[in-house]
């Protein structure tokens, strides 16, 4: 599958294309349109690769990834499934960095928490959101191989319509 988007918000505009991997659902794709979305004033790649200098010797790619002025990772964001491994590589190789998992329900932010509690020396390096209840479904729905997306993101809350369909969406932190 492949996204084609059309997006304005917070008043700037932006045309990403989101291509999906070899063994990624459909709807992991409207999941990482919306995390783009949802950190939009930190000018995220969709893309980021091997080659990019902030992931320079990196086994393990982010779903999406801003770099401040010098190339240096800032925000690193999994949206999704992610292995406890995979995390605790990134946070000692990335210290400064902000680390985001964004997850599809309520009950799978906060089991993902307890996880980190019970076997993660920082589990605090971690911030947890979660789609509040349908409306990870609902968006996916919504998004489709051209998407238009226009409203307002900032912190854990996206106002916005995706193809004619109006959302509100608070993330709920764990």
């Amino acid at each position: 599958m492949k996204i084609r988007g059309d997006l304005t918000i917070n008043g700037s505009s932006r045309k990403p294309t989101l291509v999906a991997g070899p063994s990624e659902p459909d709807d992991h794709l409207a999941h990482r349109l919306a995390a783009f979305v949802l950190f939009w004033n930190y000018e995220p790649i969709l893309d980021a690769t091997t080659k990019t200098p902030a992931l320079n010797n990196f086994e393990f790619l982010p779903d999406l990834l801003a770099v401040d002025a010098a190339g240096a990772a800032v925000l690193w964001v999994e949206c999704g499934s992610i292995t406890i491994n995979k995390l605790t590589k990134v946070t000692r190789r990335m210290p400064q960095c902000r680390l985001v998992v964004i997850k599809e329900t309520e009950r799978e932010g906060a089991r993902l928490r307890e996880d980190l509690q019970a076997q993660f020396d920082r589990p605090e390096k971690v911030e947890i959101l979660a789609w509040p209840g349908r409306s990870y479904r609902d968006w996916a729905a919504a998004v489709m191989d051209k998407t238009e997306v226009f409203g307002e993101a900032e912190g854990h809350m996206i106002n916005a319509v995706v193809n004619n369909i109006p959302f509100v969406i608070e993330f709920k932190s764990f």
